[in-house]
């Protein structure tokens, strides 16, 4: 019997790229072959030929956002070659399903897809579509939604799924236990700070400020990111805070479910990813919407856990550093609107995101497939 086949638009930044990654290993556990479309030299290459996973390079670039006419041209000059390649690999990979992940890789898949009467997918991770998926969203059968859309109830065509997230979530440790590992107390308030891969230096300081208030309630673990590293720790030191053990500083670490599980709140970036593993936790948080994010997406993913009482949402302002040290200091000393906090979770609607391969393979395999109109 023929091996079922799926070929995923995917790559760029995680929360383009794993979604895509998780449904390819899900796929494969259910005997399907899959190949991967990824812009050329993408980030997500490496890990795709670690775990065996065929792919093609596409020499794509963004839409540009200028009037520049050269730009335009050159824009067309690769779209035109990339939806080529695409039909070419459809035609000779012969598969069942086409899905995107919102990478801009996945309009000229969807079109080739739609040219050839194959069924196209595609997953939204945000709360709002972003460009790449508005345009392949013209000749998808179902899109699924990472979260619910803000401004509306979903259309017919779209599916609440959730956005995957890694398996070692299900089943991170003790809170005393993870807090031992990493060399912190065992009781004080503790307070888990991650900027994300990009636009962290003014969260970063901010945290810093309010770390400096309030060294004597709370603990802290900081991810700076590796690019970050040293200019936070220089920062540390300026704040009268370096060598104080009740602040760890990492450039990165892969234990994620650990540092989560230490933390009684979380500040972060609000990225598609991070959201659905504060909603899989239940972690209170007070996440900080990256200004510079398209179409101001990471906003409308923090108001999906805020506006149900499981975050809170803070803008960068002129009193940014003021509103974090407030806010930081109103939760530290308040435990039972932490608790109740993560039990609003519940309430935000956010499929566990242990479930969402899974939901997703079902989706692409056609066993909840179901006609509609596109909105």
């Amino acid at each position: 019997m023929t091996a079922r086949r799926a070929l995923i638009a995917s790559g760029g930044t995680g929360g383009h790229f794993y979604p895509g990654f998780a449904l390819a290993s899900e796929l494969r556990g259910r005997g399907w072959q899959t190949v991967f479309l990824v812009k050329k030299q993408d980030l997500a290459i490496p890990a795709l030929e670690e775990e065996d996973f065929p792919y093609v390079e596409l020499d794509m670039v963004p839409l540009p956002r200028s009037l520049n006419p050269f730009r335009h041209a050159a824009f067309l000059w690769k779209f035109l070659g990339s939806l080529r390649l695409a039909r070419r690999v459809i035609a000779d990979f012969l598969p069942d399903a086409v899905l995107g992940t919102g990478s801009y890789v996945g309009f000229p898949a969807a079109l080739a897809a739609r040219l050839a009467g194959v069924p196209v997918y595609i997953h939204e991770s945000n709360a709002k579509f972003g460009l790449g998926n508005r345009l392949a969203g013209l000749f998808c059968r179902k899109a699924a939604l990472g979260l619910p859309l803000a401004g509306g109830q979903p259309g017919p065509r779209t599916e609440l799924t959730g956005t995957p997230i890694r398996s070692a979530f299900a089943s991170p440790p003790d809170k005393y236990e993870a807090r031992a590992r990493l060399g912190l107390e065992r009781l004080p308030f503790t307070v888990l700070m991650f900027g994300g891969s990009q636009g962290a230096r003014r969260l970063n300081a901010a945290f810093i400020a309010a770390a400096r208030e309030l060294r004597s309630d709370m603990q802290a673990v900081h991810i700076t990111g590796r690019r970050n590293f040293e200019e936070v720790k220089a920062a540390y030191a300026a704040a009268g805070l370096e060598g104080e053990r009740r602040f760890k500083v990492f450039d990165y670490r892969e234990d994620m479910p650990a540092l989560y599980a230490a933390a009684d709140l979380v500040i972060s970036r609000s990225g598609a990813s991070t959201v659905a593993e504060l909603a899989q936790l239940a972690k209170p948080a007070i996440l900080v919407p990256l200004p510079t994010s398209a179409g101001g997406h990471q906003r409308y993913n923090a108001l999906a856990l805020s506006e149900k009482g499981a975050a809170l949402l803070l803008e960068e302002g002129p009193d940014f550093d003021a509103s974090l040290t407030a806010d930081l200091r109103a939760l530290a000393g308040d435990p039972a609107r932490l608790r109740a906090m993560s039990e609003a979770s519940a309430a935000a609607g956010i499929p566990a995101g242990l479930g969402a391969a899974a939901a997703l393979a079902d989706l692409v395999s056609g066993s909840r497939q179901k006609e509609g109109t596109w909105k």
